[in-house]
């Protein structure tokens, strides 16, 4: 391999919010953490050597978007997702979330209900209850080996509820599922009957097992009732720069959108932002292909490790984010997090965070090398001896 994905890196005392010390175990020495959706590998260096330009530069001074900087982020969405973007629906901003919010802002207003499928991205919940908008969950279906979307009760929950706008996870953070095209159709349908906009958060996009299909590249109905939300943050490992794209290709839409912008005074990226954007659509490619041939294995040593014990870990067909039904160990959500915690030293996510669907559940961030991978799993499944739950 041309990169480097096996180096165990000691990211403490680096200001690393997933190297943190856990605020409930404390005392926890030799944590593993494997929550916060980051990556422990090196971002490609080519991204590197152009933020390192960047610096030499030595000059920061108020900077915006080029032409490059729109015609290659045109040209990955046509190699990569075969999607035809025109220029002027393209809306750089800050980050997804900020960008979600204004969004939500300028399409709704106090009290209207939003709808979010879950167990999903926690902050949803959040952005929605903190912008004084009604809360809506339609819960997603798990059929055994896989989650789905339940048709008929997200049709209800929008008619009942009246509901203005979907906030869709595509690819779905923690599920891992990569929606089929006529799965998506189906909930685009569904929406465009009943007149609510489609928030759709693609940033897991290009992190995925099988193809990706774009919500606003199924029909020209469907784009014009869509906003997608892009980064290159989650792909590269570059969450600690912020940069995102807003894809609003209708015009009354868009108008409302960027007016909320502005009204808060929000921003595109920043001068380095730009440098490490512009690098990542420009020669992230192999790099790409490499991490992902490196989460898919490390996927398929999860799946095998659990066969056998009382932890079932879901294949994500998209994300370096694994969902891993643990509720055979027969614990309470409190007691999985300090089993875990406390008991096994790895840190990740607990499921309920994700809704009530997720109680039971965990959410392990498998994108680290191999050896810490094999550290994390060797403990859990030690603990689940010494604890008698096979």
């Amino acid at each position: 391999m041309k990169y480097d994905f096996d180096t165990v890196y000691n990211r403490k005392g680096t200001n690393s919010v997933k190297y943190k010390i856990h605020p409930r175990y404390p005392n926890v020495s030799e944590l593993i953490p494997m929550w916060i959706a980051d990556m422990d590998f090196k971002t490609a260096p080519e991204i590197v050597s152009a933020l390192r330009e960047a610096a030499d530069e030595g000059i920061f001074g108020y900077t915006q978007p080029d032409s490059e900087y729109f015609e290659l982020l045109i040209d990955w969405n046509k190699k990569h997702f075969d999607f035809n973007i025109d220029r002027n629906w393209i809306v750089p901003c800050e980050g997804v979330m900020s960008a979600i919010a204004a969004a939500i802002r300028a399409l709704s207003s106090d009290e209207d209900s939003v709808l979010i499928l879950q167990p999903v991205y926690y902050p949803f919940a959040n952005v929605i209850n903190n912008n004084n908008r009604r809360l809506i969950v339609s819960e997603l279906k798990n059929d055994g080996d896989n989650y789905v979307i339940d048709y008929q009760d997200l049709e209800n929950k929008i008619i009942n509820n009246k509901v203005k706008i979907l906030l869709f996870c595509s690819p779905h953070n923690p599920v891992g599922r990569v929606w089929d095209k006529q799965e998506i159709e189906r909930v685009a349908d569904i929406c465009l009957k009943h007149n609510v906009i489609i928030i759709s958060d693609e940033i897991h996009s290009d992190l995925v097992y099988k193809k990706h299909i774009p919500t606003a590249s199924l029909s020209k109905k469907i784009a014009d009732n869509t906003i997608a939300l892009t980064s290159v943050t989650k792909t590269f490992n570059l969450a600690g720069i912020q940069g995102a794209n807003m894809i609003v290709p209708n015009e009354r839409i868009r108008a409302l959108v960027q007016s909320e912008l502005y009204a808060e005074c929000s921003s595109g990226p920043d001068i380095m932002s730009l440098a490490a954007i512009k690098a990542a659509y420009r020669f992230g490619d192999a790099w790409l292909d490499e991490l992902l041939d490196c989460l898919k294995g490390n996927i398929d040593f999860v799946v095998s490790s659990f066969v056998g014990t009382r932890i079932r870990a879901y294949a994500p067909q998209g994300t370096y984010l694994m969902w891993l039904d643990c509720r055979a160990l027969e614990m309470c959500d409190e007691e999985l997090e300090e089993f875990f915690v406390r008991d096994c030293g790895v840190w990740m996510n607990n499921g309920y965070i994700f809704g009530k669907g997720g109680s039971g559940f965990m959410r392990m961030n498998i994108a680290c090398p191999r050896k810490s991978l094999e550290e994390a799993v060797f403990r859990i499944k030690s603990q689940i001896k010494e604890n008698k739950c096979e």
